[in-house]
C-alpha cells in the first residue's frame, strides 16, 4: 500500500512540475506579447508628443507652426497612413472571408435536417411512425397508399415550395395536406385522426419554424455584412488610388480574372512603410541645396499632391470608423444569431421531441449539444479577433495627428 501510494505521489508531482512548466511557458509568451503591444503604443506616443512639442514651442515663438513642424507632420502622417491603409484592407478581406463559418454554421444546418441530426430523432420517421400509428383510413390498402405517397414526399417539388422554410417545415405542411385532400375522399375517414397526425407533428415544427426563422435572419445579415464591406472596399480602392498616385505610386490596371482581395494585397504590398520613407527622401532631395539644406518653404509651395494627401487623411479615419461599426454590428447580428437557435433548441426541450442517442438519456443530449454549440461560437469568435484587431487599428487611426496644412 506504501509503494502505490509512493508511486502516486511521484506521478501526481511528475504532472504537476510538467503543467507548471507548460503554465509558465505559456504566461511568458503572453507577457511577451503584451509588452510588444505596449512598447508599440509607446513609440507612437513618443512620436506625436515629438511632433506636438514642436509644435507648440513655434507657436509660442512665431504664432505659427514653423516650415519644418508642418513638414514633420506631413511626413509623420505619410508613414503612418501606409500602415493604416495596410491594416485596415486586410480587416476588410479577414472579416469578409469568416462571415460564413462552416464548422458553426453547418453544425447549426445539421439540426434542420429531416435526416437523424444532433437532437437524436429523424423527422421522416417521426412523420411515418405517426402516420402508421393513428391509423388515418379505415381500409389497410388506403393506409398503405398513404404511407407510400410520405414516403415520397421527401424528394418531391413540393417540399421545396417555399425557399424560406426548412424542409421540415415543407415536409410536415405537405403531408398534412395529402392527409386531408385524401380525406375528402373517403366518406369513411376519422377527421379526429388526421388532426391528431397534424397535432403531434406540431410539436416538431415550433422547433423548426423557430430555426428558420433564425437562419433566415442570419443569411440576410451575413448577406448585409458582405455587402457592406464590399461597399468599404471599393470606397478605400478609389481612396487608395487617388492617395497613391499624389506620392508616386502609381499600380498596374486589376486584371479582368483578378479578385478586388488579390489585387489589395498586390498594392498594399508594395505600398509599404519603406516605399513610403523612400519617397520621402526622393521629394526632400530636389529640394537639397548644394550645403545640404533642404528649402522647406519651397517644397510645402510646390508639393500640393503631397499637402493633399496629409490635408484629407480624416476621410481614411472616417472609412476605418465604418469597418469599426461593421464588425461591431457583425458581432451584436452572431449574438443574437446565437440566442434565437438556443431558444429553439430550448423549444424542442420544451416540446419533449429531444431523444436519447446511444447510452446518452434526452437530458444528456440537450446539454452536450448547448456545450458544443457555445464551444463552436467562441471558437469562430476568437478565430476572428485573432485575426483581426480593432485596438490596433484604433491605435493606429490615433496615431495620424490630422493638422491640414493651408
Amino acid at each position: 500500500m506504501k509503494k502505490i501510494f509512493a508511486i502516486f505521489l511521484f506521478s501526481f508531482s511528475s504532472s504537476l512540475t510538467s503543467y507548471s512548466q507548460v503554465y509558465s511557458d505559456s504566461l511568458i509568451i503572453n507577457i511577451q506579447g503584451t509588452l510588444g503591444k505596449i512598447q508599440s503604443e509607446n513609440e507612437n506616443l513618443k512620436s506625436r508628443l515629438e511632433i506636438q512639442s514642436h509644435s507648440l514651442t513655434d507657436i509660442s515663438k512665431n504664432q505659427s507652426l514653423t516650415d519644418r513642424t508642418k513638414w514633420e507632420k506631413i511626413k509623420t502622417n505619410l508613414v503612418k497612413s501606409s500602415e493604416v491603409y495596410k491594416i485596415l484592407s486586410d480587416d476588410i478581406i479577414d472579416l469578409k472571408s469568416q462571415v460564413i463559418n462552416q464548422d458553426y454554421q453547418g453544425y447549426i444546418k445539421k439540426l434542420s435536417s429531416v435526416e437523424k441530426g444532433p437532437l437524436g430523432f429523424s423527422f421522416e420517421d417521426v412523420i411515418l411512425k405517426t402516420a402508421q400509428n393513428k391509423a388515418i383510413f379505415s381500409k389497410k390498402q388506403k393506409n398503405e397508399r398513404f404511407m407510400g405517397v410520405l414516403k415520397s414526399l421527401k424528394d418531391s417539388p413540393i417540399v421545396g415550395l417555399i425557399p424560406y422554410a426548412s424542409q421540415a417545415v415543407n415536409l410536415s405542411t405537405a403531408a398534412v395536406n395529402v392527409a386531408y385532400a385524401a380525406g375528402m375522399q373517403d366518406k369513411k375517414v376519422n377527421f379526429d385522426k388526421i388532426k391528431d397526425f397534424e397535432k403531434e407533428l406540431q410539436r416538431y415544427t415550433g422547433f423548426y419554424n423557430m430555426l428558420d426563422k433564425a437562419n433566415l435572419l442570419n443569411t440576410n445579415s451575413s448577406g448585409q455584412t458582405v455587402t457592406m464591406l464590399e461597399a468599404l472596399q471599393l470606397d478605400l480602392l478609389e481612396k487608395f488610388k487617388k492617395d497613391a498616385q499624389k506620392v508616386g505610386y502609381n499600380p498596374r490596371d486589376m486584371r479582368g480574372d483578378e479578385a478586388l482581395d488579390d489585387y489589395f494585397n498586390y498594392m498594399i504590398g508594395e505600398f509599404s512603410t519603406d516605399f513610403m520613407k523612400k519617397r520621402i527622401n526622393e521629394i526632400e532631395s530636389k529640394y537639397t541645396t548644394k550645403d545640404g539644406k533642404t528649402n522647406l518653404g519651397e517644397m510645402l509651395q510646390m508639393e500640393l499632391d503631397v499637402r493633399h494627401v496629409n490635408n484629407n487623411l480624416d476621410y481614411v479615419q472616417s472609412l476605418c470608423n465604418r469597418f469599426i461599426g461593421i464588425h461591431d454590428q457583425y458581432f451584436d447580428f452572431e449574438n443574437r444569431y446565437f440566442d434565437q437557435v438556443k431558444q429553439a433548441i430550448n423549444v424542442a426541450k420544451a416540446n419533449n421531441i429531444i431523444e436519447g442517442v446511444g447510452e446518452k438519456p434526452a437530458q444528456m443530449v440537450y446539454e452536450d449539444l448547448m456545450k458544443d454549440l457555445g464551444a463552436k461560437k467562441k471558437k469562430k469568435d476568437a478565430a476572428i479577433k485573432s485575426s483581426i484587431n480593432i485596438k490596433e487599428l484604433k491605435d493606429k487611426i490615433d496615431s495620424v495627428d490630422i493638422y491640414k496644412i493651408l
